[in-house]
């Protein structure tokens, strides 16, 4: 585990208010340096997608990604750094892509890659998830079960609201509607075994002078 400096101070800080044992100091100090890595790559994503142009979209990218990530799981990066660049890449990026493809709205391009999503979506959520990581297994044969129909809701729900936008007035609606469909389409890559090996790859990215 690598720690930031304040997280260490933080987590030194914490256990010694709290009582808890020292042992605990560098768990604590874990979900802290994780938090904040969370909370600095989604204001980063955000930002990014401003510049873009595209904050709307990206908003929704993420919140529909969060929804599911929490649910079904899916491939992660072993370090919250790594997570954090391809957060800050992707999300924006698709809500770029959403906004050129909306222009196409009333085409029946829009039309089959809605199909294709919502195919793809279903089928990996029924038979992958939830997926979970070797750091946090699903044990539970009754939170496996409980997983797999929360995902399979927020499936439900997230496919109904793209749909609802696709019949909406409101201008930015063929937008968000197909940052849903594309959101979609990124997590059921995410399920996947590609996704993983995806990651894997990232991790293996080496970073520094040798």
């Amino acid at each position: 585990m690598s720690y930031l400096a304040f997280s260490k101070r933080l987590a030194g800080y914490l256990t010694g208010k709290t009582g808890l044992a020292t042992e605990k100091r560098d768990v604590l100090a874990y979900i802290i340096e994780v938090l904040v890595i969370n909370l600095t790559n989604v204001i980063a994503a955000l930002m990014l997608g401003a510049f873009l142009g595209v904050l709307r979209g990206t908003v929704a990218c993420l919140v529909a990604a969060t929804l599911f990530r929490q649910t079904a799981g899916g491939a992660h990066s072993e370090s919250p750094w790594r997570c954090a660049v391809v957060t800050v890449a992707v999300f924006p990026a698709l809500a770029r892509l959403a906004a050129f493809l909306s222009k196409y709205a009333q085409t029946a391009f829009i039309d089959i890659l809605a199909a294709v999503a919502v195919a793809a979506g279903f089928l990996t959520v029924i038979l992958l998830a939830p997926v979970d990581s070797p750091n946090a297994p699903v044990l539970s044969p009754f939170r496996r079960k409980k997983l797999k129909v929360l995902s399979l809701a927020v499936f439900m729900i997230i496919s109904a609201a793209a749909i609802i936008l696709r019949r909406s007035d409101w201008v930015y609606a063929p937008e968000i509607s197909v940052c849903l469909v594309l959101s979609v389409i990124w997590v059921s890559f995410m399920l996947s075994g590609p996704g993983h090996r995806a990651m894997r790859f990232i991790d293996e990215i080496k970073i520094g002078r040798r």
